[in-house]
């Protein structure tokens, strides 16, 4: 049930997607680069039209780049046949969607929504899908229907729904977005204990700053590219400190050479105008140019 923490579970190399209709083009994505190792537990956070979700449908193989490279577990999303892109969906990812009526099926009981993606591989164990129940809190809960379940209930049933099929990767669109604080909290440390004990990589798009103080590293996005990161300087793994968690901002150098750097960097220096970047005791200092 675990996964070997080796290797990059994502690479997104130079990738822009772009949305045309009869009279507009919209560039989703211009030139985004991101890595995910395996294991990793990252959260993806901007504001609306900043292109999280956009990347969030290409990791998850539902939608694929208009250019550059996406590749999950080694796959290269474009490149799959329809048959494979379908068996990519239902055993490398597990899908969590903030939207109730996409992850559980309100007719069916919890044991039930647990066991359908078993069903779209042919095979059916019904000892693992109740121990997935067991594990995200919900053993006691398998014969409930969706409006019998509260909705901290219904996103535990959506992760164990996701984590189905065993897939190394689970990907989650805010998943707290319609939850209370506390609920919200509960959850994220049921994602920690999958990231930790299980290996699952897991990338969560949101809104809710307060994700980070679950996760090790943020990447904000920003006008569908990469704009910083943020990394936790420590962690207690599932015992959390929320006083004690600082995360320190950085620049993204990509691997094509170009550098994104944090609006906090470039206080003070007109966008679009040339800097100098020198190197002074080992650091980077950036300033207008003469």
């Amino acid at each position: 049930m675990s996964f070997e923490k080796t290797g990059d579970m994502i690479v997104c190399d130079n990738v822009f997607k772009i949305y045309k209709t009869k009279d507009v083009e919209v560039v989703a994505l211009q030139g985004l680069a991101l890595t995910v190792e395996r294991g990793e537990m990252m959260a993806i956070i901007g504001n609306s039209g900043s292109g999280k979700s956009t990347l969030l449908n290409l990791l998850g193989g539902l939608d694929t780049p208009s250019a550059g490279k996406v590749l999950v577990d080694g796959l290269e999303i474009e490149k799959l046949s329809q048959a494979d892109l379908k068996r990519f969906k239902t055993v490398t990812v597990g899908f969590m969607w903030q939207n109730t009526a996409r992850n559980l099926i309100p007719y069916l009981s919890t044991l039930d929504n647990v066991m359908l993606p078993m069903r779209l591989l042919g095979s059916i164990d019904r000892d693992y899908a109740r121990s997935l129940l067991d594990y995200v809190g919900l053993g006691s809960k398998e014969k409930r229907k969706l409006f019998e379940l509260s909705g901290g209930e219904q996103q535990r049933a959506a992760i164990a729904i996701a984590l189905a099929n065993k897939p190394p990767l689970l990907l989650a669109d805010e998943p707290t977005g319609a939850v209370d604080s506390k609920t919200t909290a509960d959850l994220l440390k049921l994602f920690k204990r999958i990231s930790v004990e299980l290996g699952t990589t897991i990338v969560i798009v949101t809104h809710d700053r307060f994700v980070s103080s679950f996760v090790d590293r943020v990447t904000s996005m920003c006008d569908g590219r990469v704009g910083s990161e943020f990394i936790r300087r420590h962690y207690d793994l599932l015992d959390i400190p929320f006083q004690e968690i600082s995360h320190e901002e950085y620049g993204v150098l990509d691997r094509s050479g170009r550098l994104q750097l944090p609006q906090s960097f470039t206080e003070g220096i007109n966008r679009g105008s040339r800097v100098k970047i020198t190197v002074e005791d080992g650091k980077a200092v950036i300033t207008p140019a003469e």
